[in-house]
């Protein structure tokens, strides 16, 4: 017997449905519900999605006492493309309700002219007899076809299979129109969360393709992040045995760790990838090599000059040209190694490549022809830079100098490690603060503000010494210092930076050992890492072979 449904059920039902993000939970209550005011023996409910695919996802018989859920329900049906249908005679019931947007309400089901294979053979299998069938589709506010669902031989007060009246007809679908605003809800959703996980990645994947060197960063950073992050949640001993992770910060470290770099957008492509100390656009090292050749040129001519003249004789004028040569020569080969920027430089050398700075050739052409008006606006003394003129071999010129930049050739071989000047060094770090500020300019939600101190704490140091706000171990969350840990473990093993080989693991580990003696990473998270083996995890999937050497975890604990 039918149950008439109330006001007050409804309001009830509702208020229920508010509070459940699940969407297979709210289909089953409104579907059950409705189920119970028109006395169905079965019920069930397909959805329609964008893809026009027809799917059953919920499956309910009280006497058969079955309760499918999801793609437990392929047990019956599999996917229906519903274009495909349109050609085909007869179809299902269910086909022709959702293609038609009509309530079909039948007594008997194998006396109309549908396709009913499906119950034939589920009514074989179960020992079953289907027979009256109400059938509602549920449309968006577009008027769009969102689902379908079914009701199943309605039954008087002695469990005998009756017909679905006009009234019960108009209750049940009362209720069923309850599903399409809720639907609608999480489909909206899930659609504006697709739309920002797509953004965040392709904002990180941007990132990456400014620089063909760090072309894998971006992807990398949150596979490592979110290892670490569930060996943390999961370890049972030492300071972060009660470190737990809500969904809500599951999801924010890895939109964080997607977008940790985004800030890099706006660093000049030559400082991302600046692999030696005189690149820019280009590795600046070939103008002194000319300038080497020039002075080797003229030995050569000094040398033939002398032999004409007869001032000595030609063994010693030989002897004093091979030596001319190969003093060049070694200063060259100092000054290219130099420009490598891979073994710092001491007193000595920053000795020995000043006085190579001084040496002097001559210039002949003019050097104000075919500068940028900024260049020669940067230049004093244009009548000097107009005619010939003695040169030193490495000079610190006033077009060398763009603000903020310097690119004085002496000014930069001058950098004790690395490849990096101040400027430069500046302007990356930088990118901490872009990022920061990028990300505070998007309307995150509450349950996701922990986004920006995530991103923009992976160069903050335990002791307070990092950057951009100089933070320390206690203001930072585990999930910043995790980041920090994450991006610093990718970089060590990266096989695609152009200014460094990658690190095997043993050395990379070896590193990130002194970095949590020295207060720059936390030491809990990185006794984690590696009693956890998170480092072989990840190395096993992104690693090169050669880079996989024998590691004991002992040895860096």
């Amino acid at each position: 017997m039918a149950v008439n449904i109330s006001a007050d059920t409804l309001l009830e039902l509702t208020n229920s449905l508010t509070q459940e993000q699940d969407t297979t939970v709210i289909i089953e209550k409104v579907i059950r519900t409705a189920q119970d005011v028109c006395n169905a023996d079965g019920a069930t409910f397909y959805t329609v999605n964008d893809d026009n695919f027809l799917r059953l996802v919920f499956s309910y018989s009280k006497s058969l006492k079955i309760h499918k859920i999801g793609s437990d329900n392929k047990y019956y049906t599999n996917p229906t493309y519903l274009p495909d249908q349109r050609r085909i005679s007869p179809k299902s019931i269910i086909v022709t309700s959702a293609l038609n947007k009509e309530i079909i309400n039948t007594p008997d089901i194998y006396a109309e002219n549908f396709d009913n294979s499906v119950y034939d053979a589920f009514d074989k299998d179960y020992d079953y007899r289907s027979v009256s069938m109400l059938v509602i589709p549920v449309l968006n506010h577009k008027g769009n076809i969102i689902g379908v669902a079914q009701f199943i031989n309605a039954m008087d007060l002695g469990g005998r299979y009756i017909s679905f009246t006009s009234e019960v007809q108009k209750n049940t679908q009362s209720v069923c129109n309850l599903l399409a605003p809720f639907l609608e809800s999480h489909k909206l959703s899930e659609d504006y969360a697709s739309l920002l996980e797509s953004f965040i990645e392709v904002l990180g994947r941007a990132v990456d393709a400014k620089s063909p060197f760090t072309g894998i960063h971006c992807k990398r950073v949150p596979v490592i992040a979110r290892m670490l992050a569930m060996a943390a949640v999961q370890t049972e001993r030492g300071p972060l045995k009660n470190f737990e992770m809500s969904d809500d910060d599951w999801y924010a470290l890895h939109i964080a760790s997607w977008l940790h770099d985004c800030g890099k957008v706006t660093t000049p492509e030559y400082i991302v990838n600046k692999a030696t100390k005189l690149e820019t656009i280009n590795n600046r090292i070939h103008e002194i090599r000319n300038r080497f050749e020039i002075l080797r040129r003229d030995a050569h001519i000094d040398y033939l000059k002398k032999r004409l003249q007869n001032t000595d004789t030609q063994e010693n004028l030989q002897k004093e040209f091979v030596a001319r040569v190969k003093q060049l020569e070694d200063d060259y080969e100092f000054i290219a190694r130099c420009n490598i920027g891979d073994i710092p430089m001491t007193e000595d050398d920053i000795a020995r490549l000043e006085n190579i700075a001084k040496i002097r050739f001559m210039r002949y052409f003019n050097r104000m022809l075919g500068l940028s008006w900024a260049e020669r606006n940067s230049i004093s003394d244009t009548e000097l830079y107009s005619h010939p003129s003695l040169e030193n071999l490495i000079q610190n010129r006033e077009d060398q100098v763009t603000a903020p930049y310097n690119h004085g050739e002496l000014y930069n071989l001058r950098i004790r490690n690395g490849t990096i000047n101040k400027q430069e060094r500046e302007k990356i770090n930088e990118h901490i603060v872009v990022t920061i500020d990028m990300l505070k300019a998007l309307p995150f939600p509450k349950e996701l503000s922990n986004v920006v101190e995530y991103a923009g704490s992976h160069h903050e140091r335990i002791d307070g010494k990092g950057y951009p706000n100089g933070l320390t171990g206690s203001q930072m969350s585990v999930p910043a210092k995790i980041m920090a840990i994450a991006d610093i473990f990718e970089a060590l093993t990266s096989t695609d930076r152009p200014y460094k080989e990658p690190k095997k693991l043993s050395s990379a580990l070896a590193i990130l050992k002194e970095l949590s003696e020295t207060g720059h990473i936390d030491r809990d998270l990185y006794e984690v890492f590696v009693s956890s083996k998170v480092y072989e995890d990840y190395a096993e999937q992104y690693m090169n072979p050669e880079q996989i050497d024998d590691v004991n975890p002992e040895d860096y604990l």
